[in-house]
């Protein structure tokens, strides 16, 4: 056999390189979709979750605030890398990375930091699901969007 014919031989037999999973922009633009102002709980318990697009497009911004809204509780930002969806949590822990699933949803997972999953689970427009998983336990959020009329 001539060393041409091994070489494209041994080309198509090698297995595919491996490669950033193919949802990571799609992911990202679902999740560029529930950018605003949402709320779970009611006037004493509330929390409420600010989802910003920042930097041209290129990241999402969450933060987490109590009731009085003053207090940021946690933030994060996701954003892809090589293709890949990524976000970093800031909160109490440090700063865990986290990696979006190949699932087809808002489904993250970390190892060995603070936060060790984070799941958003939209529910048509006006409603979010927002899990996190931690050390000390899971938490919760029911959210519905809040309206903000920006002219009064």
């Amino acid at each position: 056999m001539s060393p041409l014919l091994l070489a494209v031989g041994l080309t198509l037999a090698a297995p595919p390189a491996p490669s950033a999973p193919a949802d990571g922009p799609a992911l990202f633009e679902k999740l560029k979709t529930l950018e605003g102002n949402w709320k779970a709980g009611d006037k004493d318990t509330a929390r409420f979750v600010s989802l910003r697009v920042i930097s041209n497009g290129t990241a999402v911004l969450e933060m987490v605030t109590g009731a009085d809204r003053t207090k940021v509780l946690s933030a994060a930002v996701y954003h892809l890398d090589g293709g890949k969806l990524v976000l970093a949590h800031y909160g109490a822990g440090g700063a865990p990375r986290l990696e979006a699933k190949a699932n087809g949803r808002l489904d993250f997972e970390g190892k060995g930091g603070s936060v060790s999953s984070v799941t958003l689970t939209p529910r048509g427009d006006d409603k979010l699901v927002h899990e996190t998983v931690t050390a000390a336990g899971k938490s919760s959020l029911e959210l519905t969007r809040e309206y903000v009329d920006t002219l009064k």
